[in-house]
Parts: structure tokens; C-alpha cells; sequence
């Protein structure tokens, strides 16, 4: 039964059975339009109703529809609804159902004369009626056309009820594969069927296409993959004669492989037979069969058959896939020719088949592609999200360099725009999924140029990182904050590309030249897999890359910054998943680090990585919120070398302290002799010369003319941290030791934590000066007292000097834009900056008031009023210096995140409040008071006594409730009291102490933790102060401004740096050490990635600090016999795990003991009501591991 809409949907053609092959093919892709495959699947079997196995089936319709929609395959079939072909359509229309966009091209190729209803096939011009009845009586032989196929080919032979084409599918399958010299695979899936379906099979055979059997749907498949299994074993004996079994044997010369196979003869004779019941089938008719299947047994024949069962290997579409491969080499091998080893690369990436490519196909070799075939490969496995295929590709040594970058002379590499804006902007099927988030932040359906991609990178990790695809150009804020920062020579390495920096005469090596790009590519890539949702592709970018903990924390702030833009909570809940996991790799790798060496370790922590933008790993840990990584024990020792500076660290021990607070106190005068520094890195053979203007350093070898080079002691430079990097100050005209006591006062003073003693010192100063200012001497002006005392005006200048210096830090910030300096300060910090913002607004405020308001007393008391607002909040900032204590540091943060729950709760409490205020005074008068509509009568007659109520104060509520006690609005505000008190003191209060508790046991359960993550922001704040304290801090901030005007009236075009808080390189050699063992140190872990199967970094080789302490522990106990064990143990790690299964045990046993009393409880119960004649059993208490001994 067929309808109109049928008609309209699907394109059908009646043609003569002898019309040629071709012919046919030319009319499907030129007049039918069909898209041409990359793969074309016959689907041939049983034409009855026959009943799959439920897993088998459901296999097989995943099998078949994955292969189609990944290869863009074509599905031929019978075309008509009946057997397997029924359950193709099925699965079909299943698939459109849950895909309606996807589209699968499936063709009928059947006979004109066994089709039911061909009257309606010929109507030339529809009915207007939009369902034709066309039923008749059911003809036996007839059958209707499946309606989920797209094409049908009806071949018509003149004849009715027949099914009977010969090969002509063969042959017209292959006409398509071959169509312009296409060389399209094609494959034949046999799905039960009997005597007509192994003539196919040997017709498809015949004619070079694989077979694929599908074992245990029943007849053909299952007995011919019985008997291909148990030949398998004599197809390596060798008979007597000279057959050449690699040649294909005929079926007219079948005797030679009826020899070979006699022995199984009789048992394929009963099998044919028993799969021809029910047609009409004579002993000639066996014979031919017979002949068949033994051309399918033959050698070389069998590697075109493959099989698939619910126990292989392999699911359905790879097993096609690998039958396809085995063919194309067999014919090969023959032909000499070489494999389309391009066009079945693209059918392994669409099938995703790495195992069969790498098998079959790679073979570890593919030198024989051309550098545009790489590359095209290269792109399509990138772009269809296939990790291990772009990990083949890059270990056997694809050229990424000449993919994505161009070589210029002396300039950096030149990014090739276009091939990374295709990587970005061919992403349709990532943009179905709902963590494909790129698109919402880029604001536009595609990527046009570098500027929106450094945009976006900017939006998601922050304006602290400079542009890595766009020139960097210097920005308003950074030439205002150069203003208030010591200048340092120095070179500026372009983020673009680190091989090329102005002021550098080194020239690149073209090894490492050619490593560094590699680099660079491997940068844009992962950058690219992070921000498309490529989570595998990162991993495996990540394992060949050398910098790898700061592209991880890069990808941790871009996940964090996707939360933002998620639609629902399952997105968010996946994205705050990827984050944990990337924030874990970053810790892992940096705990390698540390493990092999810890001064190295800190370094990598915060040294300036220019290909990502000039950032450091520390710097985005800290700005994507990730405190396990800060916290760890590796920052932690890096934030205390920072601290102390050139200052030895040293443990809290109070003699220690007690030479520091004398060192402080002397203002450095005696710190050499009190306190120890770094130990220099002196050259006995390098001296500095004062005559040289470049202060270059020269070997001194006693060789007067000898010629020189200049050289270079230092590491690091100067307007980075640099406390590993000391060098000897030396001269010829003053002395060594007056020069050494002048390089230990400077750097004393420069120490973070010098610095912070002053500063705390100077701001005690400053609350008791403005106390006592605002207690003895703040009075108003009059003509005994016509101006301000000292004390007022020191404070004000000191209070001057403060805001100058946060200015100065507000400029300063990392981030280059003001948005993002605004961003910063008061939105993700805003809780001490406001608070700062409050305390200089009151201040001059209250001094404009000081000044203005002197006509009385009353007037005067507003500016005093403001002043000792602002004087409690100058107080409250105290309480920031304590942040660097271990013990108070935590619990400052308590206390923020307690008011912050108090500001939430203050609206339930105001709300119960007024709602008791408005309402008791409405139904009763206090003290016969009368309200009046003023703000002041308002506070004192409703708001505060229902707030004071919070606080028990309620004998002033009751007796004036007292005083007119029978009436009946005193007896309802009683009640209404009642239950206010019991809403407020005793549910409201409770639930807040309850909010309080939980927070403070949030942060104390990670104190170590907390503490750790918010002192970095009080070192950094330290470590980029200047040395003088307020007020005396104006000079160094007129010094600055002095220099800069000075620079600007020269007109110099020197490059400059501003201090930051990164340790920089003072050559490239330097940040290649740092590259490499990066990359040696974290090599293991990062490998470790791919097999899902994190490596402990406990095992790994200790420090050299470790490995001190074991050779000497070693050399103690030499005369012990020689341990097997070489290897090193974490015993932190094995006290943690200890700690961690004792718990375990433990919680085990409490939950036995809790099963126990619940089965006592339910067997009472069941013996009360006498469920059971049977005695209550009895259960045995739960056994404790402390009583448990081992046995003998």
C-alpha cells in the first residue's frame, strides 16, 4: 500500500534488466544528485521473516547505521519489506527519528516484476487526493517496497514473481565504486539467508568485494563461518602436488579443492541441504551450491571473508572496516600497485578504526604520502576529534611545523591564520553538543581574525595575559605605570614567539629554533582542543609539548570561565568535572617537578612563560582559584624564598627572631652581622669594570692583550624575582668587604619581609597618632586655637602618602586594561578593597567637613563624627597584617566569609523585624508616644526596640504592654511578642550560629591550605613595594616621576621593564633549562595520561636535598647487608594511605555493628509477631581488627 507522499519522498526508476551498469550509475550521481559515498555496503541475507538474537540485532543496527553515517556510506539492499532488509528500514527510521537532520542514502536494487502495487508506481500525475488505495489481493511472490529507503532500481526482465537479477548488483556496485576513477570501497554484509544468498556471496567474491558474515543469525553465515573456522588449521599444510593456492581456483576446476576439502565433504553436503528446506532444491542444484562454498573455502579467497559474532573482538563497523582493508592489500600485492593508502586512511579516521589503521595500514611508516596528503590527514583527525590518530601522526613526525607556521628572515614566525581559523570555524558537529561553549563566548558564528581569538582568550583567562596572536601594543595604564616603577634594561620578548627578542644578539640555533616552534604549534593546538571541547586531543598534545604545567592551569581558567556561559546544571557539573581533573594534572606535574629537584621546581612555579602571554604558572593558578595548587608544599617553599629574598630563611625560633627585630630596628645598619644571607655566586675569574659604560664582564687570566668577550654571570634579571640569582659586587677602587656590607643593606631593605615590618611598624604609628589627634586635639578652630596641631597635619600627609601608594598599585596590577584593574579590585576581591575605597572617602570627607563647617560646635561634630567612623575602619585594615601569620591568617578569612553570610541574613532578620515593629505598634500605643511621620521617629519608636528585642532586652517591651494589661490590643501584642522572640532569638539566631559553624569548619578542616593561598597576595603586595614606608614613601615616588619626565624630555627609546612578580631569564639558555627539565621531570606523569592511568609521583626520583640525606644515611649503614629495594617511598604518602584504610576499617565496623543491631531489631520484631516456627538464630557481634590474629 502505497500513498502519494511516498511517491514525492522517494525517487524511483523502471529499467531493463540488460540496461548496462553504467549507464544506470552516471543517471544516479548526475540526475538523481546523490552525494557520492565513501563507502558502499551491500546488505543481502534472508527475504523471510526470520528472528534475530536481541543482542545480536541490536549489534548489528548499531554496526550498520554507525558505518554509514561515518564513512558518509550508501546502503544497497533488496529494497523490499521483507527479512533483513525490513530491520535495515527499521533502523533507519529509527535514526531519524532521534537524528531528523542526519541523512543516510539507502538504494532498493530489485526486480520490476516481483513488486506489489506497479500500477501505482506508474501514475504520471498524482491524484489529487493525498492517499491512493492500491491495495489488491495479497499475490503470492509480490512484496512491497521498504519506504524508509531513499532510491529504488527496478529491473525489469519481463517477467512477474521473480526475484532472480544474476550479478547485476555486483556489477552495478561496482560501477559506482569505480565511477571517475574513484576507487570507492564496498563490502557485502550476509545477515542469514540460504541457497540464493551464498550464490551472492560467490558472485560478490568473484568479483573482488569482502564479505562480511554475520555468525549465529542463522543458515549461510553460520555454516559457512562454522567450516572457515575448522579449515583454519589446514590451510598451512602443503599437499603433494604444485598448486599454487594464492592463485584464485574456479569453480570450473573445482576438483583440486574438492580434494583438498574431501574430508569435510559429506558434513557441507548435509549442511547445504539442511539450508535449502523449503525451496525447491535437486541434487544438481546442491552440487553448484557445493561448488560455491567451496570457492569460499579456498585460500585465497578466504582473506575476503570476514566474521562477526557477539564474541569477537572487534564491533560490527570495525570488523567491516578490517575486511575492507585485508582486500585492498591482497589486490595490491597482486597488481603491484600501490595502496590507496590516503583514501583508507580518511575511511580508519571516519570509523575511527586506530587498531586496523595501525595494523593494516600505517604499518609505523607513512613516507610514502605526500606533504599535502600529511596535512590534509593531519587536519581531518584534528577536526574529527580523533586522539589517537593525531598521536600517530605526530610520532611519526608530521611536519606541524610548515603546516601552521611560515619561516621569515630575523623576525619571528609568521602564524599561518588561515589554517588555524579552519581548525576553529569547521566545528559543526562539535556545535551540537552542549559543552561546545566557544561559540556563545565569541559572540558570532565564526572566527575572522587573530584579534577575536586573542579576544576571547582575553575575556576567558584574564587581561593579564598579553595578545600571543597580535602584536602587543603598549597600552595608556602601562605607560602610567611605568611612572611608579623602577625601570630596568632589558629586553622584551615578543609573546608571539620566544626565538626572536629585541635587544638580543644571540642568535637562535636552528635545532632549538625548530624545537620552539614545534612548540608554538603545539600551544595553538591545545589552546584550539581546550576552547572546542577536545578533551583527548589536549591530553595528547600535552604529552609532546615540553611546557605543560601552565598550559594546564591555562585550561582549568578557561573551564572555570565556561561555567559562565552553560545552560544547565549538568553542563556546569561536567565543566567543574574537567576542571578537578586538569587542576590535578597541574598539581601532579609540579610535585614531579619538585620531587627531582625542589630549587628548580619553585623556579618553574614562577618563572615568565612568553608563549603564553608572558605569564606564570603561580599567576593563573592564583587567578583560576585552584588552592590545591598553591597550596601545595612546592609554592609553599617558593612564596617563603620570596619572602625572605636574599635573606637564608630560617625557622621561627626566637633567637632568630629576636636578631631580625634588632636587624629591623638598626634599619639594616647591622643586619650582616645578624642575620645570614644567600650565599654569593662569586667568579674568581670575572671582575666588573666601572670604565666600562655597558658594565660588561672580562676574564682576568693574566693576559693583558688578550682579547675578551663580555660574559654573563647572571641568571636572572633584576626587575624579576631573584633570590636564587646573587652575584658579587666588585670594584677596583673601594674595598671587598665595604662593597659586600653595601650589597646586604640593599637588599636587606629590598626583602618582602623587611618591608612588611616597616610598613606595619609606620601604620601603628599612624592609628595612634590619629587617636590622638581625635581625642586631645581636634578642636574647632578659634582664635586661641587658629590652626591644626602637628599631629593632625602629619596624619594627613601619611594618609596622603597611603593613597599615592594604592594608586600606584592600582596602576601596577597585572591586568593591562582598566576594565580589568577595575574587575579586579572590586570584583574579585572586593571585600578589603572596598573597605578601602570607605576608609579614604570618610577621611577627606571628614577633613573637607573640618575645615568647612566651623561656624559652631554642632556643625564641627559632623566632620568629628566622620573621622571617628573612618578611624574604626583604619582599625579594621589592621587586622590584614595579621594575614601572614599561620595561626591568624585563617581565620581572617573565617571572618569574611562570616560577615558575607551575615549580609545574607541580614534581610530574613530585617524583614522579621519591621514585619513585628509595624505591626505592634499598630495595635498598641507605648507610653502613650504618638508616632510622627519623621525618619528619627520612626528608628526610635518601631526599628530599634524590635532590634534590641534580638538581644533578650524585653523588660521595656513588657511593662509598657503592663501598664493596660486586660485590654485586649495588649493581650494580641503579647501573643505577637511571643512569637516573635520564638521566630528571631531562638529559630533566626540559632540558624545563623549553625551558618557560622559550618563556615568556620570549612576553613579549618583546610587551614594549612587556606593559609598558604591567601598569604600570596600579601608577598606579592610586599614584594613590589619600595623600600621607604609612609610618608616617607613620597620620595621614592618623586624619584620615579623625576625619572620619567626625565626620560620623556630625552626622548629615549631604550626598552624598559616594570618589576613584576615572575622570574625572568636574563638569557635564552636559561629558559631552556627550564623547558627541559619540565619536560624530562613531568614525562613520566604526562604519558601516564593516555592510558588513564596517573602514575604516583611518590615513586619518582627524589630531590637533590633527599638524596643528600639517603647517601648519607647510606654511608652510616654501610656495613648493612645490600637492600633489593633501590626504589624511594613517600613515607608522607604511605602515612596517608595508612591513616586512610585505618579510617576505612574503621567506618567498615561501625556500619557492622549498625547491621548487626538492625537485623536484632527485625529478628525481635519477627519473633513477637511469630513469623517462624523456626528459633531465632543468633548473630555474632562484628569482629575488630585488634582481635584478630594471624594463623599458623
Amino acid at each position: 500500500m502505497l500513498s502519494d507522499i511516498f511517491l514525492i519522498l522517494i525517487r524511483i526508476i523502471r529499467c531493463d534488466i540488460e540496461t548496462e551498469p553504467s549507464i544506470l550509475t552516471k543517471f544516479v550521481f548526475e540526475t538523481w544528485k546523490i552525494k557520492p559515498p565513501r563507502l558502499i555496503m551491500s546488505i543481502v541475507g534472508g527475504a523471510k521473516y526470520f528472528k534475530l538474537n536481541e543482542r545480536l540485532e541490536r549489534e548489528f543496527i548499531k554496526g550498520i547505521i554507525q558505518a554509514a553515517l561515518k564513512a558518509d556510506g550508501w546502503i544497497i539492499t533488496t529494497g523490499f519489506k521483507t527479512g533483513v532488509v525490513q530491520l535495515v528500514g527499521e533502523a533507519i527510521h529509527d535514526h531519524k527519528v532521534t537524528n531528523p537532520r542526519s541523512h543516510i542514502t539507502a538504494i532498493g536494487c530489485s526486480k520490476w516484476g516481483a513488486t506489489r502495487n506497479r500500477d501505482a508506481l506508474i501514475i504520471k500525475k498524482p491524484s489529487t487526493n493525498h492517499y491512493v488505495d492500491t491495495s489488491t489481493k495479497n499475490d503470492k511472490g509480490q512484496q512491497d517496497l521498504e519506504p524508509n529507503h531513499t532510491h529504488f532500481l527496478l529491473l525489469d526482465d519481463g517477467t512477474y514473481y521473480g526475484y532472480e537479477m544474476g550479478d547485476y548488483r555486483t556489477r552495478f556496485v561496482n560501477e559506482i565504486s569505480k565511477y571517475r576513477d574513484a576507487n570507492v570501497p564496498n563490502v557485502t554484509i550476509v545477515v542469514e539467508g540460504g541457497p540464493d544468498t551464498l550464490s551472492t556471496i560467490y558472485n560478490d567474491l568473484y568479483n573482488g568485494i569482502p564479505v562480511v558474515l554475520i555468525d549465529g543469525s542463522g543458515r549461510v553465515p553460520n555454516l559457512l563461518a562454522n567450516f572457515l573456522t575448522r579449515t583454519q588449521g589446514i590451510m598451512t599444510k602443503k599437499d603433494d602436488d604444485s598448486t599454487n593456492w594464492e592463485e584464485i581456483i574456479d569453480i570450473e576446476n573445482s576438483e583440486k579443492l574438492r580434494n583438498f576439502f574431501h574430508r569435510y565433504e559429506e558434513e557441507i553436503r548435509l549442511g547445504l541441504k539442511d539450508i535449502s528446506k523449503g525451496s525447491k532444491t535437486s541434487d544438481e542444484t546442491i552440487d553448484k551450491l557445493f561448488k560455491y562454498f567451496l570457492f569460499c573455502l579456498q585460500p585465497a579467497i578466504r582473506c575476503k571473508i570476514q566474521i562477526y559474532s557477539l564474541d569477537s573482538d572487534h564491533d560490527l563497523d570495525d570488523t567491516i572496516f578490517e575486511a575492507i582493508i585485508q582486500t585492498k592489500q591482497k589486490e595490491s600485492s597482486k597488481s603491484q600497485a600501490g595502496l590507496h593508502r590516503e583514501q583508507l586512511l580518511q575511511l580508519a579516521l571516519a570509523w575511527d578504526a586506530i587498531e586496523v589503521a595501525k595494523e593494516h595500514i600505517i604499518k609505523d611508516d607513512l613516507n610514502d604520502l605526500s606533504i599535502e596528503t600529511k596535512e590534509k590527514l593531519f587536519f581531518e583527525a584534528l577536526i574529527l576529534d580523533r586522539p589517537q590518530f593525531v598521536h600517530i601522526f605526530i610520532k611519526l613526525n608530521f611536519n606541524l611545523r610548515d603546516m601552521f607556521y611560515e619561516q621569515q628572515t630575523n623576525n619571528p614566525w609568521k602564524l599561518k591564520w588561515d589554517k588555524l581559523a579552519k581548525l576553529y570555524n569547521d566545528n559543526e558537529t562539535k556545535k551540537k553538543e552542549r559543552l561546545y561553549l566557544f561559540e556563545k563566548c565569541l559572540g558570532k558564528h565564526q572566527i575572522e581574525s587573530e584579534h577575536d581569538l586573542d579576544r576571547v582568550l582575553r575575556k576567558l583567562i584574564g587581561d593579564y595575559m598579553k595578545p600571543i596572536y597580535t602584536h602587543d601594543n603598549l597600552s595608556l595604564f602601562e605607560q602610567l605605570k611605568t611612572c611608579f616603577q623602577r625601570k630596568k634594561r632589558a629586553r622584551v620578548g615578543d609573546s608571539r614567539a620566544s626565538l626572536y627578542r629585541n635587544n638580543d644578539s644571540e642568535v637562535p640555533d636552528p635545532e632549538d629554533a625548530q624545537k620552539e616552534v614545534r612548540e608554538l604549534v603545539f600551544r595553538d593546538l591545545f589552546i584550539w582542543s581546550v576552547l572546542t571541547n577536545r578533551i583527548e586531543i589536549s591530553k595528547i598534545l600535552l604529552s609532546h609539548m615540553e611546557t605543560r604545567i601552565c598550559p594546564l592551569l591555562i585550561a582549568s581558567k578557561i573551564f572555570r570561565s565556561y561555567l559562565r556561559f552553560a545552560s544547565d546544571n549538568e553542563s556546569k557539573d561536567l565543566l567543574s568535572s574537567q576542571i578537578k581533573q586538569f587542576e590535578e594534572y597541574a598539581y601532579e606535574c609540579l610535585k614531579s617537578c619538585y620531587n627531582y629537584d625542589e630549587e628548580k621546581a619553585c623556579e618553574i612555579a614562577i618563572r615568565r612563560i612568553d608563549i603564553y602571554g608572558g605569564v606564570s604558572c603561580l599567576q593563573v593558578a592564583v587567578d583560576a582559584d585552584d588552592k590545591n595548587f598553591v597550596g601545595q608544599p612546592c609554592c609553599d617553599q617558593l612564596l617563603n624564598n620570596i619572602w625572605y629574598d636574599k635573606i637564608v630563611p630560617f625557622r621561627s625560633t626566637l633567637s632568630e627572631q629576636i636578631r631580625l627585630i634588632l636587624a629591623i630596628c638598626t634599619f639594616g645598619l647591622f643586619a650582616q652581622f645578624l642575620i645570614s644571607f644567600r650565599t654569593e655566586q662569586d667568579s674568581s675569574e670575572a671582575y666588573f669594570d666601572e670604565n666600562n659604560p655597558n658594565d660588561e664582564l672580562k676574564i682576568n687570566e693574566g693576559e693583558e692583550k688578550r682579547e675578551t668577550k663580555p660574559l654573563k654571570t647572571k641568571r636572572l634579571h633584576d626587575y624579576g624575582i631573584n633570590y636564587s640569582d646573587n652575584s658579587i659586587w666588585r670594584s677596583n677602587k673601594y674595598s671587598q668587604p665595604y662593597l659586600t656590607y653595601l650589597y646586604h643593606l640593599k637588599h636587606f631593605h629590598e626583602s618582602p619581609i623587611v618591608k612588611y615590618s616597616y610598613n606595619t611598624a609606620s601604620y601603628i604609628i599612624f592609628l595612634l597618632l590619629f587617636s590622638y589627634c581625635l581625642l586631645f586635639n581636634f578642636h574647632l578652630p578659634t582664635d586661641d586655637i587658629p590652626s591644626i596641631h602637628w599631629t593632625e597635619l602629619l596624619v594627613i600627609i601619611i594618609v596622603t602618602t597611603m593613597l599615592f601608594e594604592e594608586i600606584r598599585q592600582f596602576l601596577c596590577q597585572d591586568n593591562r586594561s582598566l576594565i580589568g584593574k577595575l574587575s579586579n579590585t572590586f570584583i574579585t576581591n572586593p571585600f578589603y578593597n572596598i573597605i578601602r575605597v570607605i576608609s579614604y572617602l570618610l577621611f577627606y570627607i571628614g577633613l573637607i567637613l573640618r575645615f568647612t563647617n566651623t561656624s559652631s560646635e554642632d556643625d564641627f561634630s559632623a566632620a568629628k563624627i566622620i573621622l571617628a567612623y573612618d578611624l574604626e575602619i583604619w582599625f579594621i585594615r589592621s587586622l590584614t597584617f595579621l594575614g601572614i601569620a599561620q595561626k591568624m591568617g585563617p581565620k581572617l578569612v573565617m571572618i569574611r566569609r562570616m560577615i558575607i553570610d551575615l549580609f545574607f541574613f541580614i534581610y530574613i532578620i530585617l524583614i522579621a523585624m519591621i514585619a513585628y515593629g509595624v505591626a505592634s505598634r499598630t495595635m498598641y500605643t507605648y507610653n502613650d508616644q504618638t508616632l510622627s511621620f519623621d525618619v528619627r521617629s520612626i528608628a526610635r519608636n518601631i526599628i530599634y526596640p524590635a532590634y534590641y528585642l534580638m538581644y533578650g532586652n524585653v523588660d521595656n517591651e513588657l511593662a509598657a504592654l503592663d501598664v493596660n494589661s486586660g485590654s485586649g490590643t495588649a493581650i494580641a501584642t503579647h501573643i505577637l511578642l511571643a512569637f516573635h522572640m520564638l521566630f528571631v532569638n531562638i529559630l533566626l539566631i540559632n540558624l545563623l550560629i549553625a551558618m557560622f559553624s559550618f563556615t568556620f569548619d570549612s576553613v579549618q578542616t583546610q587551614t594549612d591550605l587556606v593559609w598558604r593561598y591567601e598569604r600570596y597576595s600579601l608577598i606579592r603586595e610586599y614584594f613590589d613595594r619600595p623600600p621607604l614606608f609612609p610618608p616617607l614613601i613620597i620620595i621614592t615616588h618623586m624619584i620615579e616621576l623625576v625619572k620619567l619626565i626625565c626620560r620623556y624630555s630625552r626622548k629615549k627609546s631604550t626598552k624598559t621593564q616594570t618589576k613584576t612578580f615572575k622570574m625572568i631569564g636574563a638569557h635564552r639558555d636559561i629558559d631552556k633549562d627550564w623547558s627541559e627539565f619540565e619536560s624530562y621531570a613531568t614525562n613520566l606523569y604526562a604519558r601516564s595520561l593516555l592510558t588513564d592511568q596517573p602514575s604516583s609521583t611518590s615513586t619518582l626520583v627524589p630531590s637533590k636535598v633527599r638524596q643528600e640525606q639517603q647517601s648519607s644515611s647510606d654511608t652510616k649503614n654501610s656495613n648493612l647487608p645490600s637492600q633489593t629495594n633501590t626504589g624511594y617511598v613517600d613515607l608522607k604518602v604511605v602515612t596517608d594511605d595508612m591513616a586512610s584504610v585505618r579510617k576505612t576499617i574503621l567506618d567498615l565496623r561501625i556500619c557492622a555493628e549498625e547491621m548487626n543491631r538492625c537485623m536484632s531489631w527485625m529478628i525481635d520484631a519477627m519473633e513477637r509477631v511469630k513469623m517462624s516456627k523456626e528459633p531465632k538464630p543468633y548473630i555474632k557481634a562484628a569482629t575488630t581488627t585488634n582481635n584478630t590474629k594471624p594463623s599458623n
